[in-house]
């Protein structure tokens, strides 16, 4: 739990505050999961899955806002598509019963995100900086 680090700090306040939020999110899904009855874990899900939609739409209004190259662009917006996806389908297995347990969606995630953060978005915050430096 707790799995926030300075490490995917991309120096875009705005980002990082949302990343936070999307980690916490993860790490209230994780808490809610190994909890003594599991209630609550729809709940957490739906709320990750609705701030990863308003997530991605903020970065991604960002991103042509600040003229980002486009081959970087399809390729960032491809990454959070595939990952409303899996959200949503998380979603569905549970409502389903085909959810045993959320380690599995809680480390897909945490994997996801690091990965994504360290990456992707770390690229589109430095676009950014340097656009800014140019202005």
């Amino acid at each position: 739990m707790g799995r926030w680090t300075p490490a995917l700090l991309t120096g875009n306040s705005v980002v990082d505050a949302e990343h936070r939020e999307l980690i916490a999110l993860v790490d209230r899904l994780e808490l809610t999961g190994n909890g003594p009855d599991g209630t609550g874990i729809a709940e957490a899900l739906d709320e990750l899955t609705d701030y990863v939609h308003v997530h991605f739409q903020m970065e991604e209004k960002l991103m042509r806002r600040e003229g980002y190259p486009a081959d970087a662009f399809e390729a960032h917006i491809a990454e959070h598509e595939t990952l409303r996806r899996k959200t949503e389908e998380f979603a569905r297995e549970y409502e389903d019963g085909k959810l045993d347990s959320v380690d599995p969606v809680v480390e897909f995630l945490y994997e996801w995100f690091s990965h994504h953060i360290a990456q992707v978005d770390t690229a589109m915050a430095e676009h950014v900086r340097a656009n800014h430096a140019r202005s």
